[in-house]
Formats: C-alpha cells, structure tokens, sequence
C-alpha cells in the first residue's frame, strides 16, 4: 500500500453551502451524505449526489464541488492500489444493504485506534469489491468539449426548462444542425434529446432534495405534464420522484 492503512475516514459536517474549486487526490475518494446534496463537476461531466448514494473520485481526478444547504456524511479516501478495481472515471453508485452495513461498521470504528487498522483494511477491501461488482445506476451528466457545445450544455444544464430546440441552439452557436448533432452525439454519448431529458432529470433530483413539491418540479425543469414527468423519472431510477429519497 502506499501508506499505512488502505484508506482514511473522515465523517464530514457542514451547516452552510460550499463551493470547492477544482483539485485533485492522488488517493481515490468515496463520499456519501446523510442529508443535503453535492454537484460534482470533472471536465468530463456532472455528478448528482444525493443522499443514500455513494459517489465516487478516481485518485488524480480533478473535481470541483458545490453543497445546497447543510450537508452531513462522511469520505473515504482509499489507496490507489487498493481501489484499483473501482471505476477510472468519477460514479455515483446505489447503496445496497450489504454496502450500507459495511459502511455503518467502517464509521462505527474509533478512527485513532491503530490496533484496528487490520481490520478496517479488511472492511474497505470487501467495500470495494461489492461497489465494483454492483450496478451503476446513472446520475451523470456527460458534457462536450467543444467550445460552443460547453456554453449550450452549460445553459440547458442550469435551466434545462428552456424552450428553444435544436435547430434554434444551431443558430445561436453558429454550428449547423447536422454537424451539432454529430459532434454532440460523439463527445457526450447522447443524443441532444437523451441529454436534455437527462439534464432535467437531474436537475429534478436536485430540486426534490430541496423539498420542492413534485409539481412544481415537473414545470420548473420543463415538463408541461405532471404525469410524464413521473413517468419519466421513474423509468429513469426505478422509483417515483416523491419516493426517490425514501432508504
């Protein structure tokens, strides 16, 4: 290993909003909140990550943070060999409830008890294995890296309501349609309906956090169907937006 235990753990606490500018670990780093939500950005794409999920950082990975409200959790900061089974680029994964008694032993224990280091190796290596083997439910938001598609992406990400098509964004970035849908398709892996369907939905998750009522959720991220809107997210996760934080 690189350092003495395979990984630190640290339980986090904070009563007001934070922004992290970009910085990278060489260690990787799993994190999880009991209350509030994150915005994780790479330069890759965005992260949404709300309670009972776990998120993930591979070591070297440069990543910038923004927290809505009072935030309560705990980061793992594991060994780059010892994660080397996890993900290359940042996830988001599903808890299961093997993960979340794993997860519930490692904070239990007295972090400045070298006698149980053994021990919590132990614990972090099956963590890792069950993380790695498990489903990787998708709360990404891949972003382009050219210029003029960053500056759409970046404005439909933030108020994914907005109206205006694809034919419309081809003027305004001065792109021709076919040659938008092409690069976009190609740097983000989505075509620029799944992607903005994708922007909405994750915004959605970031407005419930915040206990907006599902309605006005559905017309603020542009759905003009209450009901599609419940459709469609739970297609998406696999639950209803007002059970999506329920465990």
């Amino acid at each position: 290993m690189a350092f003495e235990s395979p990984a630190k753990l640290w339980l986090d606490v904070h009563g007001a909003p934070r922004v992290t500018a970009y910085h990278s670990h060489d260690t990787g780093q799993l994190f999880a909140l009991r209350e509030g939500l994150q915005l994780i950005d790479t330069p890759s794409g965005r992260w949404v990550q709300p309670p009972g999920w776990i998120g993930w950082i591979a070591p070297r990975c440069a990543h910038a943070a923004q927290s809505f409200g009072a935030t309560a959790g705990w980061s793992l900061h594991i060994d780059a060999t010892a994660a080397a089974a996890l993900p290359k680029a940042p996830h988001v994964f599903a808890v299961t409830p093997l993960v979340q008694g794993l997860v519930d032993r490692l904070t239990s224990l007295d972090a400045s008890d070298a006698l149980l280091e053994p021990r919590r190796g132990r614990l972090v290596g099956v963590l890792v294995d069950e993380l790695a083997a498990g489903d990787r439910p998708s709360l990404h938001l891949p972003m382009p890296q050219d210029k003029r598609l960053v500056a759409m992406a970046a404005a439909l990400a933030d108020d994914p309501a907005l109206a205006d098509g694809i034919d419309a964004w081809a003027d305004r970035i001065g792109m021709a349609r076919r040659t938008l849908t092409r690069r976009f398709a190609a740097e983000t892996g989505l075509s620029f309906a799944q992607w903005r369907q994708q922007a909405r939905l994750l915004k959605a998750v970031e407005l419930l956090s915040l206990k907006e009522p599902v309605t006005a959720v559905a017309l603020t991220v542009g759905y003009s169907s209450v009901s599609a809107f419940i459709e469609a997210f739970r297609k998406h996760f696999g639950r209803t937006p007002a059970r999506f934080f329920e465990g």
